[in-house]
């Protein structure tokens, strides 16, 4: 039968194609018109011919396939790298939310997204609104509108010997800078030389981002933050001698954004260690509470309060923070904020617990990313400026994926794979480019949460580093 099978093929190819092209003669088609079925029931028929030729020579040559062929196949796509899984959502997100709205859509126009950024006289508004407050607190005279930590105002005060726009080039060079840094150098470093596909793909498609055009279009800061952050956590754990730059570095990064304290847990090497632990979270915690008032006491009130005043913010748009996601829902209920903050604290005890019990050396991405979301979801103001911060937590939590052998353990680790995939690629693309219920980013930060608190109890028993 395995040999008969080929001639088989070209048989019936053949008959399928000499009955569409006769079909008009032998009385199944209609005369006239455009036979576009029989044209295409032909087609199919000579594929049908050109794949039973393929195989009778394949045969012929002593290729045929082997009995376990399709369980064989199964196996090949169960143990793809996660690199193809990672493309896979890619690919599915470039269709959804580039290809169909782009060239398919309804209106059967092209439609390339824009209107996506805010519209502004000029480029670089947080850059000039920062520097423009620095001036009016040293100045004195009158209260800034918009005030930052106090080692920000000194950081950003040499900037003032620039004029605009070239202050706005410089804080844009620095952005770029630290985006290479953080996106690809650093996980290059971090992880393993079979790794490198994955991290380059990432950073190639990562560089074109929705989020890194509006944190540049703004002037804002935040991969700095974050690349001083991630910077300091790869210091830590890789060289204990020079610790004190680590220290240094996330104390700079707490000052200029205050989110990145959150991954203060980072900076952990040994899970058992308590007294260590306490007493480098409370080292860090009062150098960086001292840092506050750096400019004294009254610029430090005036902070304070700009920070109380910030939780009942009215900036909904561009905004993926779990209070402005409830707030921008038409009829949410009240039960429902309290439950998505009750969510993430849940999933980030879980990957703290984890992390604890297994005592688990080295950087752990996955808390990493854990932290990073927290970052994203908790502030009241939490815009998608701040999106391109995901880049390197992904790279890193997808490529330290070990996944148990079961069956089933690998078929969910795939989903949960390509989902995490797909929600990342999304945050990619602007948000007026994705349908109008996931025009905000905040339930794609969810799945991502989601994805990898469940790929953390899929994986192998972890080597502990060093």
């Amino acid at each position: 039968m395995k040999n008969k099978f080929p001639v088989l093929l070209i048989i019936f190819g053949t008959l399928l194609t000499a009955l569409s092209i006769l079909a008009d003669f032998i009385g199944l088609g209609k005369r006239g018109g455009i036979p576009a079925v029989q044209i295409i029931a032909a087609e199919v028929g000579v594929l049908i011919v050109l794949l039973g030729v393929g195989l009778f020579i394949s045969q012929r040559n002593g290729h045929s396939l082997p009995a376990n062929f399709w369980r064989g196949l199964a196996d090949r796509i169960l143990n793809q790298p996660v690199f193809t899984w990672v493309v896979l959502g890619f690919v599915i997100a470039y269709f959804a939310f580039f290809i169909f709205p782009t060239f398919l859509n309804p209106e059967g126009r092209f439609h390339y997204p824009g209107g996506y950024l805010p519209e502004r006289e000029h480029i670089g508004f947080d850059t000039r609104l920062t520097l423009d407050h620095i001036r009016v607190w040293f100045e004195g005279g009158r209260e800034p509108k918009y005030i930052f930590p106090a080692l920000t105002t000194v950081l950003f005060t040499p900037l003032l010997l620039l004029r605009y726009p070239a202050n706005f080039y410089t804080v844009t060079a620095l952005t770029l800078t630290s985006y290479l840094l953080l996106n690809l150098f650093l996980p290059l470093w971090m992880r393993k030389k079979e790794d490198r596909l994955l991290i380059f793909f990432v950073f190639a498609v990562s560089i074109f981002s929705y989020g890194l055009q509006f944190e540049l279009e703004t002037g804002q800061f935040y991969t700095i933050a974050m690349m001083l952050t991630v910077a300091a956590i790869y210091i830590f754990h890789k060289f204990p001698s020079y610790r004190i730059f680590a220290y240094i570095l996330f104390s700079i990064a707490i000052q200029l954004k205050l989110f990145p304290a959150i991954f203060v847990v980072m900076f952990v090497d040994d899970w058992r260690d308590w007294q260590g632990i306490i007493k480098r979270f409370a080292a860090l915690g009062i150098a960086n509470i001292a840092l506050l008032f750096l400019l004294g006491y009254s610029y430090f009130a005036l902070f304070f309060s700009h920070i109380i005043e910030s939780g009942a913010t009215h900036e909904l748009m561009y905004n993926h923070s779990i209070y402005a996601f409830v707030a921008n829902l038409a009829s949410a209920p009240g039960w429902l904020e309290r439950f998505l903050y009750l969510y993430f604290f849940a999933c980030f005890f879980i990957v703290l617990g984890k992390a604890y019990f297994q005592n688990e050396k080295g950087i752990n991405a996955s808390l990493l990313m854990a932290c990073l979301i927290g970052g994203l979801m908790l502030p009241a103001i939490s815009h998608d400026y701040n999106l391109p911060l995901l880049a390197a937590p992904f790279v890193l939590v997808m490529s330290a994926q070990d996944v148990r052998d079961a069956l089933w353990a690998k078929i969910l680790s795939i989903v949960l794979i390509t989902s995490a995939s797909f929600a990342y690629s999304a945050t990619l693309f602007p948000s007026n480019a994705r349908p109008v219920v996931l025009e905000n980013s905040f339930p794609f930060l969810f799945v991502i949460l989601t994805a990898v608190v469940v790929l953390g109890f899929l994986q192998k028993p972890i080597k502990h580093e060093g």
